[in-house]
């Protein structure tokens, strides 16, 4: 490459990254992938190591960070530059990360290293006078950012006045700065986008944006509606206070007067085990509720910090090691439609090929064809995807802006793919179209809901041998014809079939038959009796106690079990009443499965009997089994949602709509003390 082509290509570079660079900070509504963009940087900055006489002081290398500041904000000067980090991407780069450290310093050092999770939120500061927050900040370019402290004060876990949480009467520093990260967690953000989509409105691509544009809000009383929270990280400046000498003592500091800390953060003697720590970021990713992406590894010596100072835009004592990417942009090249035991006809996208993460990813769930609605999809469209874990990848939204005009309507089946016929938009209560397809046949005349059905059934009981693709091949086989004929199994036919051997056929053989012993509230589960779930399953067997009394049940009976309500009454009514139903829960009994439970004679007392309890949110001293478990010692019963028979609900930490619903009806709330006080009484 010359350098008349390496400076045409660098001001191409330049412009695309100042171009993403206000779509992602200023708009909130990127058109690449976090990958692409950091591609375009690190090619940028390849070819300006390359020619560095072209390098300028107004590229995206040379400042220390990038971004605008929103004009509707006041500004704010930053006394201490909040800048970004370089990126590592391997172990292999995390320790030239190191030796590049050790080499300015001229000697060796043993470091000791804290690992943090990199939250994928919106970088904020914080500043305090004499312990009163007095100014919230975005970061903006670094330099400059924009004055938000109205909105800000709204998310609860930011405290307005400090104070020691140990009750220590330590001097509050007059004057200190902390950065952190303002996020939504991941099940507010979906919820959320539930919430925008019911009302047409435009949703956010990921909870990073829904976060930025939750604290853009110029009316704070919008902030406040929406499910923020933060995390502090950062110490950037203090006047008073502990004489802190590292960050691991400063992180201590932030918790003691009442910051938000990212859990989990370790302290490192060595490279190999903050390699370790990060793997372990790696791993537990899917399980988080808040979005990461990568780790931030920090030398936690503060001296040390001093002495290797920063080189361009990055410190030299901090790096963030970048996990792999989670979405990527690819095409759409059809539609498949799946059919479940319910009858909804699901599509499922076909896509062109793309690497995710190390992963050929050839397809995407669309839910439901609401969500082909919503998003306006069409064949050839420009989509982009995520992919999270072992979960199949989702469609997040289309890029409209990468449209070609070749793009063609999706058309919706007007017969079912597995048997053919008609297919439905059911009414929804509130007059509205269910945003599902429906086969109009029943499980017994269309395949791929029988399929479906004896999968679900053997998954409830246990099966786990029976996965999905068996269950399919054994209906194909003719061995199953619905979920009774699992107990009937051959043992000579399944060994004479490919890839069915001794060990794994007997071990099949044997969860079947374990299963039979379950009780009768997981019978009930795995029936898939419409409105019929866990807790609706437990309140009839409780009730009931066997399968011929709940046959004989008439609507009346069962919906005078408090929490059933009358619409689950009615369709537990109507499936006993199948002929076809009771053919198959023939074949069950006839099998020796367990269809009652023993009444058991229990002396003790029950202080809550005839009251019904839900529970939400976090609790700290008690898991939810093991509280559920307790209430119904007590005579009380577990219900699955909020409504007016509901006597109390137990509220922990972060609990969610059920509260907000419990809070309207006027039903007694319980936080964790009460309901310790209760247990006690």
């Amino acid at each position: 490459m010359t350098e008349d082509q390496a400076n045409q290509r660098i001001l191409d570079l330049r412009h695309q990254i100042e171009y993403h660079n206000y779509r992602y900070y200023i708009l909130d509504d990127p058109e690449v992938t976090d990958a692409e963009f950091d591609a375009l940087f690190r090619e940028l900055k390849a070819l300006e190591t390359r020619f560095p006489e072209l390098i300028t002081p107004e590229s995206p290398t040379q400042r220390v960070s990038v971004g605008g500041v929103v004009s509707e904000f006041p500004k704010v000067v930053h006394e201490v530059p909040m800048l970004s980090l370089s990126n590592v991407f391997s172990p292999e780069g995390l320790g030239e990360w190191n030796e590049r450290a050790l080499k300015y310093l001229d000697k060796r050092f043993d470091f000791e290293y804290t690992v943090e999770p990199k939250i994928d939120g919106l970088s904020v500061s914080l500043l305090y006078e004499n312990g009163v927050l007095v100014r919230g900040a975005t970061r903006g370019d670094g330099i400059t950012g924009d004055d938000i402290t109205p909105n800000l004060k709204t998310i609860k876990s930011i405290p307005w006045n400090l104070k020691y949480r140990d009750g220590s009467d330590d001097p509050i520093p007059t004057r200190l700065e902390v950065r952190g990260e303002v996020y939504m967690p991941i099940s507010s953000f979906e919820k959320l986008n539930k919430e925008l989509a019911e009302k047409g409105e435009k949703l956010f691509a990921n909870p990073r944006n829904s976060a930025a544009g939750s604290l853009r809000q110029k009316d704070a009383s919008i902030t406040a509606k929406r499910p923020l929270n933060v995390f502090i990280y950062t110490l950037a400046q203090m006047d008073g206070g502990p004489d802190l000498k590292t960050q691991w003592e400063a992180l201590k500091f932030f918790e003691r007067l009442g910051f938000r800390v990212a859990p989990d953060i370790k302290l490192c003697q060595d490279l190999q085990t903050v390699s370790n720590a990060v793997q372990n970021w790696i791993d537990r990713r899917d399980k988080l509720d808040f979005e990461i992406d990568g780790s931030v590894i920090k030398i936690n010596d503060f001296a040390t910090e001093d002495r290797l100072g920063f080189v361009g835009r990055d410190p030299r004592w901090a790096t963030a090691y970048k996990f792999p990417a989670r979405e990527a942009v690819t095409r759409l090249l059809g539609i498949t439609w799946t059919v479940r035991r319910t009858g909804t006809i699901n599509p499922l996208a076909v896509l062109e090929p793309v690497s995710i993460g190390g992963t050929t990813v050839k397809s995407a769930t669309l839910f439901n064809i609401d969500m082909i609605e919503r998003l306006g999809l069409r064949i050839n469209d420009p989509l982009l995807v995520k992919r999270a874990g072992d979960v199949i990848p989702n469609v997040v939204k289309v890029m409209d802006e990468r449209r070609t005009g070749e793009e063609t309507p999706i058309e919706l089946p007007a017969t079912c793919p597995s048997c053919g016929a008609p297919t439905t938009r059911r009414p929804d209560e509130d007059g509205t179209n269910d945003p599902k397809l429906y086969c109009t046949n029943d499980p017994y005349h269309c395949p791929f809901q029988m399929k479906d059905w004896i999968f679900f059934f053997s998954a409830v009981r246990g099966v786990d041998g029976m996965g999905e693709r068996i269950a399919h091949r054994f209906y194909d086989e003719g061995f199953l014809k619905d979920y009774g004929d699992l107990y009937y199994l051959d043992r000579e036919k399944l060994l004479a079939l490919d890839r069915f051997g001794e060990k794994s056929t007997d071990k099949l053989l044997k969860q079947i038959e374990d299963s039979k012993q379950k009780p009768l509230d997981n019978l009930l589960m795995a029936l898939g009796i419409p409105h019929v779930g866990v807790k609706s399953a437990e309140m009839l067997a409780n009730h009931f106690h066997s399968l011929a009394n709940l046959e004989a049940a008439d609507v009346e009976a069962i919906a005078s079990i408090k929490g059933m309500g009358r619409v689950a009454a009615q369709s537990i009514v109507e499936f006993f009443q199948n002929e076809n139903n009771q053919a198959v829960l023939k074949k069950v009994k006839e099998a020796g499965v367990r269809t009652e439970d023993p009444i058991e004679e229990d002396g003790g007392p029950k202080p809550l009997a005839g009251k019904t309890f839900v529970l939400t949110g976090n609790l700290v001293n008690y898991g939810r089994k093991q509280a559920e478990e307790l209430l119904k010692r007590r005579g009380a019963t577990i219900g699955s949602s909020v409504s007016k028979n509901t006597d109390y609900v137990i509220a922990g930490a972060e609990a969610g709509s059920k509260l907000t619903k419990a809070q309207q009806l006027g039903i007694n709330i319980l936080d964790e003390d009460a309901f310790t006080r209760l247990l006690q009484d």
